[in-house]
């Protein structure tokens, strides 16, 4: 599963980019994780207390009884201003190691209309190598610029270096079976639109396919892609799980 679980706190507006919540409930998360009895969980909006140590991760970990997990600082929270904002993958399988990746912010900045000025901050990803069964596979979970919040369009040419430099590392050359994770928000493009070299050969696959990842809105932002040639998917869904995105997972074995 991949899920944005911003910050444990519960969206309470009507559609996607209202930055309105009821309160923070992080156990509203971890009973719709454990109805689910997940083997890997990805996380994105996740809160560390440092570049590496994340209580919220740990607790989440402890209480869906998935002893491994890895996590990435990516940048200061707007939702908790003493907090780091980040990704974390939860794993029932050993962590062999991770590797950690920064894109740099363009730096674009707007107004909001509620007079708050937004600053892009930097993005990145993490790639997860554990052991199933013996077998070494990557997981690589990221989060990418937002541009729809900016007034801007993801396959807009001035943008073309961050696209590449996210590519090269979701198609990083080797032969680990590799599952990508995360929010390529693209906004007002289907993720074939905005990243066709994914889809190309070798060809990544869409586990999910559903009409919106988003709640109130028609938006397929977050996505699970596999390699076919490594692994079978079955019974995608897509669910609310309290943000303002919805919960997306999906069966997926090695072949």
């Amino acid at each position: 599963m991949y899920s944005n679980i911003s910050g444990g706190l519960i969206f309470a507006g009507q559609t996607y980019g209202e930055m309105l919540f009821s309160k923070v409930s992080l156990e509203h998360y971890v009973d719709f994780f454990n109805a689910k009895d997940l083997d890997i969980l990805c996380l994105s909006e996740v809160h560390l207390e440092n570049e590496r140590d994340s209580e919220m991760v740990a607790h989440l970990a402890s209480k869906l009884k998935l002893p491994h997990h890895a996590t990435l600082a990516l940048s200061a929270s707007h939702l908790d201003t003493s907090k780091q904002l980040g990704m974390a993958v939860i794993s029932r399988y050993p962590i062999l190691r991770q590797e950690r990746f920064t894109i740099p912010s363009p730096g674009l900045e707007i107004d909001r209309p509620n007079g708050d000025h937004w600053k892009m901050f930097d993005k990145g990803a993490q790639r997860v190598y554990m052991d199933i069964h013996g077998t070494t596979v990557a997981i690589v979970n990221f989060s990418y610029f937002p541009f729809h919040h900016f007034k801007r369009r993801v396959v807009e040419p001035e943008f073309k270096p961050l696209r590449e430099q996210l590519l090269s590392i979701l198609l990083a050359e080797g032969d680990t079976p590799t599952i990508v994770t995360g929010d390529f928000n693209c906004q007002g493009y289907a993720v074939s639109e905005a990243f066709p070299e994914l889809f190309e050969q070798p060809a990544l696959a869409q586990a999910v396919r559903t009409q919106t990842t988003v709640v109130g809105a028609t938006e397929e932002l977050d996505h699970i892609l596999y390699q076919p040639q490594y692994f079978r998917s079955t019974q995608g869904f897509a669910e609310k799980n309290g943000s303002d995105h919805l919960a997306i997972g999906a069966t997926i074995q090695l072949r």
